[in-house]
């Protein structure tokens, strides 16, 4: 019985052999088995091959663009000095001629056991100052020292010498120089004379220079090779102001439209003023625009090139790639790349740029290669194959489901705001906009005209869109729940301006001259500063905000009061103080 069953079986097995076989010979792909090699891992170990999974984080433009919004918030609320320490400061501010400058801020800082001792005052029309500066705390036993800082309207600096202060009510400074500082401006231009805007322009010194910074706790004075980056505005002009006598080159780059990275000297060690128009060159480049599926271009989104190792080129693919925070070998085996073949893609560097507001991008400086241009917002993503250098424009098409759009505005004048910086953040709630956020005037706030902004695909849950603009208080605009598909084109913001605030202090019909001044938001010290011989506290660039101000008489006496700065450029106000408690 065993016998019998056998052969039939053996038949079956033999006929489904021979029909894979003929099925193998008419694909015309019999396959070839290989010996397995004796370091080869198990199959369950064998990576997975698959499409090229992009990784979202190498799409945020936040990751490329510096953030041009610097946080400052007092680790703790401010309490009101017990015994504060006083000492008037007096003084001279001149320019090389000798003639006296008006409108200087002059700021005075403590040396040593003086470190706590700060005030702050401005020079009259024959350039001199008067103001008290004030500690906290008492004065350590021993000798005194400090100097004193200035800052002109045009924005140049200097730093006195460190000098020993008497133990007395009151100290005369030496008088302090400003040194008439150099500029350099120019143009950027495209290779066929097209103003470049947001181009990235910067100086470098030859040699070291004194390098002098009054924005930390005291004024630093160091001397270094100084190097510095600007932004070209939407006309394509650009400029450095106050520079120390040297000579400096000075580089470009514009994405779409190429690079200048040519030494491009200019002397400014014996004259006040250069220019130089920078002409940008597009040489070996890969370039293209990232539109929707309407054929609207997308500005503000990250599109990476891709380099496939091996490919022919005059140069071998990059295939140890120079790993980012967010490209970490633990971020790797999380988000793991997958290929189409088995030779892997390696992004090389430079090759991740934001589109500007035509949606253009482009790189430069490559490789004679095979490229993938890929880029991806939310889960949608659009990739180009085979992009090779010197070509036409390549356009990738993306689907954009969801939107967020408006207009931005200046809330003093209601006229549109076309440089500024947009981005959207993940948050549970929407965030306050407090004094402690600065804008930098030197960041990069790209050109939106008219004032319109457009946030393609932003993430669906707790999607806050945060805006900014130098000279004002940056703004949070809550989008609420998305859903796919939304298109929300109403979400407009006015910011409010920096406002150049001067009070009064009177108390009880008395004004209070030389006095300290301590302004507070959200009891947290935002402003510090003291009342000139006239009584009038003068603060630049308040942002608009409710506050509460503290005063401490030299008896001890403490007296507040509440003061809202209007969003306005200028505002005089005066202040009425109260007994605290």
């Amino acid at each position: 019985m065993g016998q019998k069953l056998i052969v039939p079986i053996a038949a079956v097995v033999l006929a489904l052999g021979g029909g894979v076989a003929i099925w193998f010979l008419m694909q015309g792909d019999a396959p070839h088995p290989a010996p397995p090699a004796a370091n080869d891992t198990p199959a369950a170990n064998a990576p997975e091959v698959g499409p090229l999974q992009l990784n979202p984080a190498d799409f945020d433009p936040a990751r490329l663009e510096p953030d041009p919004v610097i946080s400052e918030r007092p680790p703790q609320p401010y309490t009101a000095p017990d015994n504060a320490l006083r000492i008037v400061i007096s003084g001279r501010v001149a320019d090389e001629s000798g003639a006296g400058i008006t409108d200087v801020r002059v700021t005075f800082t403590g040396d040593q056991r003086l470190r706590e001792l700060r005030g702050a005052g401005f020079t009259d029309a024959a350039g001199n100052y008067r103001l008290l500066a004030w500690s906290s705390k008492p004065a350590a036993a021993g000798e005194r020292k400090g100097r004193v800082s200035a800052e002109a309207p045009d924005g140049a600096i200097a730093v006195g010498e460190v000098v020993s202060i008497p133990d007395a009510d009151s100290a005369e400074m030496p008088e302090l120089v400003i040194a008439r500082g150099a500029a350099i401006e120019g143009q950027v231009l495209s290779d066929d004379g097209t103003p470049v805007a947001g181009a990235k322009v910067t100086a470098r010194s030859a040699g070291p220079v004194q390098v002098v910074n009054l924005r930390g706790r005291g004024p630093e004075i160091a001397r270094r090779q100084l190097v510095r980056t600007v932004f070209a505005d939407h006309t394509g002009r650009y400029r450095f102001a106050q520079l120390p006598a040297a000579t400096y080159s000075v580089q470009a780059e514009g994405a779409y439209f190429g690079a200048n990275r040519e030494t491009n000297p200019v002397d400014v060690s014996r004259s006040d003023y250069g220019w130089l128009e920078l002409k940008l060159k597009n040489e070996n480049y890969v370039r293209g625009v990232l539109q929707d599926q309407a054929g609207t271009p997308i500005p503000g989104a990250v599109v990476q090139l891709i380099r496939k190792a091996g490919a022919a080129g005059g140069q071998p693919a990059d295939t140890s790639a120079k790993l980012t925070p967010m490209d970490s070998a633990d971020l790797r085996r999380n988000n793991p790349r997958r290929f189409d073949d088995v030779q892997p893609l390696n992004p090389i560097n430079n090759t991740r740029v934001v589109t500007d507001s035509a949606g253009r991008f482009g790189f430069s400086k490559l490789a004679d290669a095979e490229y993938t241009i890929a880029a991806k917002l939310g889960d949608a993503e659009a990739r180009h194959e085979g992009a090779r250098i010197n070509q036409p424009d390549y356009l990738l098409q993306i689907e954009v489901s969801t939107s967020l759009s408006g207009v931005v505005t200046d809330a003093e004048t209601g006229r549109p705001i076309e440089g500024f910086d947009v981005r959207v953040m993940r948050m549970d709630s929407a965030p306050q906009a407090t004094p402690f956020d600065r804008v930098a005037d030197d960041g990069l706030f790209e050109h939106h005209p008219g004032g319109v902004y457009l946030l393609a695909n932003p993430p669906l849950e707790g999607a806050v869109v945060r805006i900014c603009a130098p000279g004002y208080a940056p703004v949070f605009l809550g989008a609420g729940e998305l859903r796919p598909g939304d298109q929300r084109r109403n979400l407009d913001a006015a910011l409010q301006p920096l406002c150049e605030l001067t009070f009064e202090l009177v108390h009880e019909g008395r004004k209070l001259d030389l006095e300290p001044v301590a302004l507070l938001f959200q009891e947290r010290l935002a402003f510090e500063t003291s009342s000139d011989e006239l009584a009038r506290v003068r603060i630049p660039r308040v942002s608009p905000a409710a506050y509460k101000v503290k005063v401490t008489l030299a008896d001890g006496t403490q007296l507040e009061g509440s003061l809202t700065v209007p969003a306005r450029r200028e505002a005089a106000l005066t202040l009425t103080l109260a007994s605290a408690g």
